[in-house]
């Protein structure tokens, strides 16, 4: 039979594995139980049980007692170890394991609605209960947090509180739905993995400094409304690690090399963000829906498909190292301008239902490959609303016959109006604070428009900029 064998040390695992000396493919229900067998070395993997119509387990719940050995047709088998999703969406108010399950998986233990706590037999080598939570025997390693626990273990008017112990370097578990406010994570703490804080009712959070990774979905959704600082000792942030959140600023450390998918997606409270130098790439949906001012690095090399797609901003500048804009990249956006690197290729259909692009940047003497078909996604099938030939293309001096005998001739009109400005900067000129200026980026793209001087500080991201008043004073500033 098929089997999933778990073999792990003290607080390790070992990737499922499948045996084919067994006697089915199947796993078998044994005394309320479901098991995977093992014939090859006689042991048994407690396995996910059948769904209800509502997805719900329909084994499991109440006081559920994991047995050392379970008998099947005159064979004796050793349970040893916890398959995946075993008990996802279960109702057990308790959970004893016994000393010769030496072995789980990351996802085992997830969304178990009702539990209260978790006990294990003493000489297990793997696995210790401290209070009610499941720990590894060497409690470097946070397995389970029940659910229900303040309910069991809190008394009466104590704070919503719990400790993680110092010497704890992984947490497994999700704080999801256990009512605890305050946790406090320990200084030894280096990952902190999948869903971990997800939509957990914390008031605050503060993360170590030994802090190494962050899993997917890690912070999504978190409630609370503050500043959060990830420790520059962190390399690795996952997947949608703070979708949905309500965080008000992030400070990203700087040795991270990558913006993951959906890391910032629906982020409705952030307003601005800094991306270190050295991302080289940011993924699909990173910045979804959100409204937010950022200043891309010079670094950045790749963006994926759908980027940006849904952000509410006015303007955005693409570093000169992006080489392909993907297909979607700003679908549904609002925004209105957008500057182009002097290194771009191909552009595809960036603009899908994009109605407020009014301009688009392009400092590239020869034009970047285009869709004539669909050029810059601006057709907007699904709505019907054609936006060819009502973008402006601004583009150098001299460049616009070669962008007029291309599609770009179907964007809308090219006109010959970027300069890099340098020489006409008068930066020794004084420039009140109430006077209206125009803001270009070193390019000589306009960044934003009818701005009182003392506000462009507030009003653009990082970056270097040309400034104009309506006087003709020029500055060259950089917004730091």
């Amino acid at each position: 039979m098929k089997a999933a064998a778990i073999l792990a040390g003290t607080a390790s695992i070992v990737s499922l594995s499948l045996s084919a000396s067994a006697k089915c493919d199947y796993p078998v229900e044994i005394d309320e139980m479901r098991f995977m067998l093992d014939d090859s070395d006689m042991t048994a993997t407690v396995w996910e049980s059948l769904r209800d119509d509502w997805g719900d387990q329909e084994l499991y719940s109440g006081d559920v007692v994991i047995p050392p050995y379970v008998e099947y047709e005159g064979y004796s088998y050793k349970v040893t170890s916890i398959g995946p999703r075993a008990f996802v969406q279960t109702y057990a108010d308790s959970l004893h394991l016994p000393e010769t399950v030496v072995g789980a998986c990351d996802d085992s233990f997830s969304n178990m609605f009702d539990l209260r706590t978790v006990t294990v037999d003493e000489a297990n080598p793997s696995f210790m209960s401290k209070g009610g939570v499941l720990y590894s025997k060497d409690e470097k390693v946070l397995w389970l947090f029940p659910r229900k626990w303040i309910k069991e273990h809190l008394m009466p008017g104590n704070p919503l509180e719990y400790t993680i112990h110092e010497g704890v370097e992984e947490i497994k578990t999700s704080f999801l739905d256990t009512g605890i406010e305050r946790l406090n994570l320990p200084n030894t703490l280096k990952k902190a993995g999948n869903n971990a804080f997800d939509c957990a009712t914390l008031k605050e959070i503060e993360l170590p400094e030994s802090l190494e990774y962050l899993g997917d979905r890690c912070l999504q959704r978190t409630t609370i409304e503050s500043e959060l600082r990830i420790p520059e000792s962190v390399t690795h942030i996952g997947d949608n690690c703070f979708a949905l959140s309500l965080f008000t600023s992030i400070t990203l450390p700087k040795n991270i090399t990558c913006i993951s998918a959906g890391m910032f997606k629906v982020c409705r409270n952030l307003r601005s963000l800094e991306i270190p130098e050295g991302v080289t790439e940011i993924c699909a949906e990173a910045f979804a829906g959100t409204s937010i001012v950022v200043s891309l690095p010079e670094s950045l090399v790749s963006l994926e498909k759908e980027a940006f797609a849904s952000i509410r901003t006015s303007s955005l500048r693409l570093p000169d190292g992006v080489r392909i804009l993907p297909n979607d990249l700003f679908n549904q956006s609002t925004v209105a301008s957008v500057t182009i690197g002097n290194d771009v290729e191909r552009i595809g259909s960036i603009f899908s239902e994009c109605y407020d692009i009014a301009d688009i940047y392009s400092p590239c003497e020869t034009p970047p490959d285009i869709d004539g078909n669909n050029p810059l996604g601006l057709n907007n099938y699904s709505s019907g609303d054609d936006m060819r030939g009502k973008v402006n293309v601004h583009v150098r001096p001299g460049c616009a016959q070669a962008y007029l005998d291309s599609p770009w001739k179907l964007v809308g009109p090219i006109i010959e109006d970027l300069t890099d400005g340098v020489d006409e900067i008068g930066d020794d000129m004084t420039i009140g604070d109430d006077e209206l200026c125009e803001a270009y980026s070193l390019s000589g793209a306009t960044v934003a428009s009818r701005l009182r001087f003392g506000e462009v500080g507030d009003a653009l991201p990082k970056g270097l900029y040309i400034i104009r008043t309506a006087s003709g004073k020029s500055a060259k500033i950089a917004v730091r």
